[in-house]
Protein backbone atom coordinates (compact mmCIF):
# COMPACT_ATOMS: atom_id res chain seq x y z
CA UNK A 1 0.00 0.00 0.00
CA UNK A 2 2.65 2.40 0.92
CA UNK A 3 4.67 1.90 -2.57
CA UNK A 4 1.41 2.33 -4.28
CA UNK A 5 0.95 6.23 -2.44
CA UNK A 6 4.67 7.10 -3.27
CA UNK A 7 3.99 5.86 -6.57
CA UNK A 8 1.06 8.25 -7.17
CA UNK A 9 2.26 10.83 -5.42
CA UNK A 10 5.55 10.79 -7.48
CA UNK A 11 3.51 11.95 -10.73
CA UNK A 12 2.52 15.02 -8.99
CA UNK A 13 4.17 18.06 -9.98
CA UNK A 14 4.48 21.76 -8.62
CA UNK A 15 3.81 24.37 -10.96
CA UNK A 16 4.47 28.57 -9.84
CA UNK A 17 1.78 30.70 -10.75
CA UNK A 18 2.95 34.67 -11.74
CA UNK A 19 3.12 37.17 -14.32
CA UNK A 20 4.53 36.86 -17.82
CA UNK A 21 4.17 37.52 -21.57
CA UNK A 22 1.95 34.06 -22.11
CA UNK A 23 -0.23 34.55 -19.32
CA UNK A 24 -3.03 36.93 -18.57
CA UNK A 25 -6.11 36.98 -16.35
CA UNK A 26 -8.92 39.22 -16.70
CA UNK A 27 -12.60 40.27 -15.00
CA UNK A 28 -15.67 41.02 -17.81
CA UNK A 29 -18.31 43.30 -16.68
CA UNK A 30 -21.82 43.30 -18.74
CA UNK A 31 -23.27 46.38 -19.53
CA UNK A 32 -27.31 46.71 -20.29
CA UNK A 33 -29.80 49.46 -21.39
CA UNK A 34 -28.02 52.15 -23.72
CA UNK A 35 -25.16 50.04 -23.48
CA UNK A 36 -26.36 46.82 -24.19
CA UNK A 37 -23.59 44.42 -25.74
CA UNK A 38 -20.73 46.31 -23.97
CA UNK A 39 -18.53 45.19 -21.52
CA UNK A 40 -15.83 46.59 -19.06
CA UNK A 41 -12.54 44.57 -19.34
CA UNK A 42 -10.54 44.59 -16.47
CA UNK A 43 -6.98 43.21 -15.83
CA UNK A 44 -4.89 42.09 -12.98
CA UNK A 45 -1.28 41.86 -13.66
CA UNK A 46 -0.40 41.17 -10.36
CA UNK A 47 -0.59 37.87 -9.46
CA UNK A 48 0.51 34.48 -7.58
CA UNK A 49 0.41 31.33 -6.69
CA UNK A 50 0.68 27.61 -6.87
CA UNK A 51 -0.64 24.26 -9.02
CA UNK A 52 0.22 20.81 -8.02
CA UNK A 53 -0.68 18.57 -10.82
CA UNK A 54 -0.86 15.04 -11.28
CA UNK A 55 0.02 13.83 -14.40
CA UNK A 56 -1.67 10.63 -14.60
CA UNK A 57 -4.86 11.61 -12.17
CA UNK A 58 -5.56 15.58 -13.04
CA UNK A 59 -8.60 15.19 -10.30
CA UNK A 60 -5.70 15.35 -7.91
CA UNK A 61 -4.80 18.31 -8.82
CA UNK A 62 -5.29 21.31 -6.56
CA UNK A 63 -4.66 25.17 -7.57
CA UNK A 64 -4.21 28.38 -5.50
CA UNK A 65 -4.01 31.48 -6.95
CA UNK A 66 -4.20 34.69 -5.80
CA UNK A 67 -4.46 38.57 -7.56
CA UNK A 68 -3.44 41.56 -6.61
CA UNK A 69 -7.04 43.55 -6.06
CA UNK A 70 -5.36 46.90 -6.08
CA UNK A 71 -3.54 46.27 -9.81
CA UNK A 72 -6.23 46.12 -11.51
CA UNK A 73 -6.14 48.10 -14.74
CA UNK A 74 -9.74 48.55 -17.19
CA UNK A 75 -8.52 48.16 -20.43
CA UNK A 76 -11.70 49.91 -22.10
CA UNK A 77 -11.00 51.79 -25.65
CA UNK A 78 -14.67 52.61 -26.09
CA UNK A 79 -14.74 55.36 -23.26
CA UNK A 80 -13.60 58.43 -23.10
CA UNK A 81 -10.69 59.23 -20.99
CA UNK A 82 -12.75 61.06 -18.50
CA UNK A 83 -15.33 57.65 -18.21
CA UNK A 84 -12.39 55.75 -18.07
CA UNK A 85 -10.88 56.90 -15.10
CA UNK A 86 -14.64 57.39 -13.49
CA UNK A 87 -14.94 53.41 -13.94
CA UNK A 88 -10.99 52.28 -13.16
CA UNK A 89 -11.39 54.15 -9.85
CA UNK A 90 -15.02 52.75 -8.70
CA UNK A 91 -13.39 49.54 -9.38
CA UNK A 92 -10.81 50.01 -7.58
CA UNK A 93 -12.17 52.03 -4.52
CA UNK A 94 -15.81 50.77 -4.87
CA UNK A 95 -16.25 47.34 -6.59
CA UNK A 96 -13.41 45.95 -4.73
CA UNK A 97 -12.39 47.76 -2.52
CA UNK A 98 -8.71 47.54 -2.91
CA UNK A 99 -7.36 49.23 0.48
CA UNK A 100 -9.41 47.52 2.63
CA UNK A 101 -9.84 43.88 0.69
CA UNK A 102 -5.78 43.48 -1.28
CA UNK A 103 -6.53 40.40 -2.56
CA UNK A 104 -8.84 37.70 -4.54
CA UNK A 105 -8.21 33.98 -3.77
CA UNK A 106 -9.37 31.44 -5.04
CA UNK A 107 -8.78 27.77 -3.71
CA UNK A 108 -9.76 24.47 -5.34
CA UNK A 109 -11.59 21.57 -3.42
CA UNK A 110 -12.72 19.18 -5.89
CA UNK A 111 -12.06 18.17 -9.93
CA UNK A 112 -14.08 16.50 -11.76
CA UNK A 113 -13.42 15.48 -16.06
CA UNK A 114 -16.06 16.78 -18.19
CA UNK A 115 -14.42 15.59 -21.75
CA UNK A 116 -11.00 15.32 -23.18
CA UNK A 117 -8.69 18.00 -21.57
CA UNK A 118 -11.81 19.43 -19.82
CA UNK A 119 -12.54 19.83 -16.43
CA UNK A 120 -14.81 21.46 -13.59
CA UNK A 121 -12.78 22.72 -10.77
CA UNK A 122 -15.10 23.12 -7.43
CA UNK A 123 -13.77 25.40 -5.00
CA UNK A 124 -13.87 28.58 -2.80
CA UNK A 125 -14.01 32.49 -4.35
CA UNK A 126 -12.71 35.01 -1.74
CA UNK A 127 -13.65 38.65 -2.56
CA UNK A 128 -14.13 41.99 -0.62
CA UNK A 129 -13.32 39.53 2.33
CA UNK A 130 -16.16 37.57 1.59
CA UNK A 131 -16.03 33.57 0.42
CA UNK A 132 -18.52 31.55 -2.12
CA UNK A 133 -18.54 28.53 -3.82
CA UNK A 134 -17.15 28.69 -7.22
CA UNK A 135 -17.39 26.52 -10.48
CA UNK A 136 -14.41 27.04 -12.60
CA UNK A 137 -14.38 25.32 -16.44
CA UNK A 138 -10.78 24.89 -17.24
CA UNK A 139 -8.63 23.15 -20.38
CA UNK A 140 -5.48 22.27 -20.14
CA UNK A 141 -2.72 21.29 -22.41
CA UNK A 142 0.82 20.24 -21.31
CA UNK A 143 4.56 19.14 -22.54
CA UNK A 144 7.48 18.61 -20.55
CA UNK A 145 7.76 20.73 -17.66
CA UNK A 146 5.22 23.17 -19.56
CA UNK A 147 0.90 23.92 -19.01
CA UNK A 148 -0.99 25.45 -20.06
CA UNK A 149 -4.29 26.47 -18.22
CA UNK A 150 -7.30 28.06 -19.30
CA UNK A 151 -10.69 29.01 -17.99
CA UNK A 152 -13.43 31.21 -16.87
CA UNK A 153 -15.86 30.97 -13.89
CA UNK A 154 -19.08 33.19 -13.73
CA UNK A 155 -19.73 35.39 -10.36
CA UNK A 156 -22.44 37.02 -9.27
CA UNK A 157 -22.00 40.70 -7.86
CA UNK A 158 -24.91 40.22 -5.15
CA UNK A 159 -23.22 37.39 -4.13
CA UNK A 160 -20.06 39.86 -2.96
CA UNK A 161 -22.24 42.34 -1.34
CA UNK A 162 -22.27 44.73 -4.34
CA UNK A 163 -24.91 46.87 -6.08
CA UNK A 164 -25.05 46.80 -9.64
CA UNK A 165 -24.17 49.90 -10.92
CA UNK A 166 -26.40 52.41 -12.87
CA UNK A 167 -26.04 55.56 -14.90
CA UNK A 168 -28.02 58.43 -16.79
CA UNK A 169 -31.01 57.74 -14.03
CA UNK A 170 -31.24 54.07 -14.56
CA UNK A 171 -30.91 53.83 -18.45
CA UNK A 172 -27.33 52.31 -18.42
CA UNK A 173 -26.30 49.41 -16.11
CA UNK A 174 -24.60 46.55 -15.04
CA UNK A 175 -25.43 42.90 -15.09
CA UNK A 176 -25.04 40.64 -12.10
CA UNK A 177 -23.38 38.10 -13.69
CA UNK A 178 -19.46 39.13 -13.97
CA UNK A 179 -16.79 36.44 -15.76
CA UNK A 180 -13.08 35.71 -14.91
CA UNK A 181 -11.35 34.38 -17.72
CA UNK A 182 -7.83 33.22 -17.58
CA UNK A 183 -5.26 31.85 -19.66
CA UNK A 184 -2.19 30.47 -17.50
CA UNK A 185 1.48 29.06 -18.90
CA UNK A 186 2.82 27.47 -16.14
CA UNK A 187 6.34 25.98 -16.24
CA UNK A 188 7.23 23.27 -13.00
CA UNK A 189 9.18 24.86 -10.29
CA UNK A 190 10.39 20.91 -9.32
CA UNK A 191 9.79 17.24 -9.85
CA UNK A 192 7.59 15.32 -8.13
CA UNK A 193 5.76 16.66 -5.03
CA UNK A 194 5.29 14.16 -2.22
CA UNK A 195 3.30 17.17 0.56
CA UNK A 196 0.11 16.05 -0.81
CA UNK A 197 -0.29 12.05 -0.52
CA UNK A 198 -3.58 11.23 -2.70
Amino acid sequence: MGLMVHAASAQQHRYSIHPNDASRLELHVFKTGLYRGKSHTFLFPSYRGTLVHDIHTPEASHIEPTLDAGSVKCLDTWLSAKDLKTVQEYALNEMLAANRYPEILFVSSDMHSVGENRFEVLGALTIRGITKPTTVDVTFQESDALLMFRGSATVRLTDYGLKQPKALLGTIGTKNEMEFSFSLELRAVQGPDHSRPI
